[in-house]
């Protein structure tokens, strides 16, 4: 194994670590906040729940009340097509009256309690925003982290020409071995062929010759 090898190998592995680290990193970062967004959006559903079973209960009730009293007035209606005597109908009136002002209450109340769950301290869209807002937060340490192993392959990925092959042309430029290539042909062309053959970059004044 050359020594260029050798290096890239072991730089490799420092991108690998890199990369195993920030790989973790998000894993555990989206995990925790996960877990956190799960119970805050979850205790969202759970909070309202008994609220919401307790309002439709009422609900219930009251509207079995109306029932009730909507029966008692049309009861009380034939009756009075009937005997034409209005004191029992206005007694009737004012007792329904005095029940539905009673289930009026009750309804504010459930009005009332429901107030925590049409405007809670945290909405469901707060509890997704709040995640997508922490993401990003945590997305600035993953992108800083991502750039130091960009930079770390970027240094790994060096596309000059290796120092010992341009030795070795230089050596070859200044031995003069284009005269020795060009043989009998010593004119200008046959030199500019004899370096375009070793590789020798002829000069401007070779060129216009």
């Amino acid at each position: 194994m050359g020594n260029e090898e050798r290096a890239a190998k072991s730089s490799l592995k420092e991108s690998q670590l890199l990369a195993s680290a920030i790989s973790s990193t998000v894993k555990i970062d989206f995990k925790r906040e996960f877990k956190i967004f799960e119970t805050n959006l979850m205790a969202r559903v759970e909070d309202g729940e008994q609220t919401l079973i307790n309002a439709a209960r009422n609900k219930d009730a009251i509207i079995a009340g109306v029932v009730v009293l909507r029966k008692q007035l049309d009861k009380a209606q034939r009756k009075f097509s009937r005997s034409n005597d209005s004191s029992e109908l206005k007694e009737v009136l004012l007792e329904i009256a005095e029940e539905l002002s009673r289930l009026k209450i009750i309804n504010g109340k459930v009005a009332e309690s429901l107030s925590s769950v049409i405007n809670p301290v945290h909405s469901a869209v707060d509890l997704v925003e709040k995640f997508t807002l922490t993401m990003q937060m945590n997305s600035a340490v993953w992108e800083s982290d991502a750039r130091n192993l960009d930079a770390n392959l970027f240094e790994l990925s060096n596309d000059s020409s290796p120092s010992e092959m341009g030795e070795l042309q230089n050596y070859i430029t200044t031995q003069g071995y284009d005269v020795l290539i060009a043989g009998d042909d010593r004119s200008a062309k046959g030199i500019r062929i004899a370096k375009d053959k070793l590789g020798i970059q002829s000069s401007s004044s070779e060129e216009s010759e």
